[in-house]
């Protein structure tokens, strides 16, 4: 019998699979996104000056710009200090809280679309475990997540569609995690505005509280992580 009848075809490489460079793709999406949102720099006053409250579609202009501008890697703290500005308290954390909910969900759609099948072929050890950890606690990682200043929250929409977290634990955990520094954001924007100092020291008072309240439960989560689920992937790996 011929040998290359017998020999079995050899397996493509998995850097040129399709998962891969739909994984490469991403990547390169979210690198030139974050390079772009540094050079663009957008700050209070130019998106202040972008539109006016008394513009008449200026609630769907908010909505619909915060949305592109979240998708973007913009700030979500940035955005919500505007809302504030040009809307007041209530006005600017309703527009720009359903802006940011529905740009995280474009942005987790776009991680799911192009970065889950890699991950979910090639992600194992400790890695595995942390993804296995969220995936488990669902709304509350999400929100957790959401509420420590030091996670980026633009980012973080297209890491958490690479992951087995559902889309409605997403949705649940974004919302609940996201409004109370909207809300405190858009506090302090409106208190900007009117030149409230009382109002200023509350929002900035009510910020930190969030990070530290954030960070801690962030630590406390991961302190009671599973640690079964997390040694039996660690082994399969």
């Amino acid at each position: 019998m011929r040998s290359d009848q017998t020999t079995p075809t050899s397996h493509k490489q998995w850097w040129r699979t399709g998962a891969a460079l739909r994984f490469g793709l991403l990547a390169l999406l979210v690198a030139t996104l974050s390079v772009v949102i540094i050079i663009v720099h957008p700050n209070r006053a130019s998106l202040v000056h972008a539109i006016g409250p008394s513009h008449p579609m200026a609630p769907i202009i908010a909505i619909a710009g915060s949305a592109v501008l979240t998708t973007a890697l913009a700030p979500r703290t940035l955005l919500a200090g505007v809302g504030g500005v040009l809307f007041g308290f209530a006005g600017g954390a309703l527009y720009i809280m359903l802006g940011v909910t529905l740009g995280a969900l474009i942005a987790h759609s776009l991680g799911r679309l192009l970065g889950r099948d890699f991950m979910a072929r090639h992600l194992s050890g400790r890695l595995l475990a942390m993804e296995q950890a969220v995936a488990q606690r669902g709304v509350l990682a999400i929100a957790i997540s959401r509420m420590i200043p030091l996670v980026p929250f633009g980012i973080a929409n297209y890491v958490f569609g690479t992951t087995s977290v559902r889309m409605r634990a997403f949705l649940t955990g974004t919302v609940v995690g996201a409004l109370p520094a909207t809300l405190a954001y858009s506090a302090l924007g409106a208190a900007t505005a009117r030149g409230d100092a009382l109002g200023m020291s509350i929002a900035g008072a009510m910020i930190v509280a969030l990070g530290v309240g954030g960070s801690v439960g962030s630590f406390l989560l991961w302190r009671r992580r599973p640690r079964k689920s997390g040694a039996a992937a660690t082994a399969a790996a």
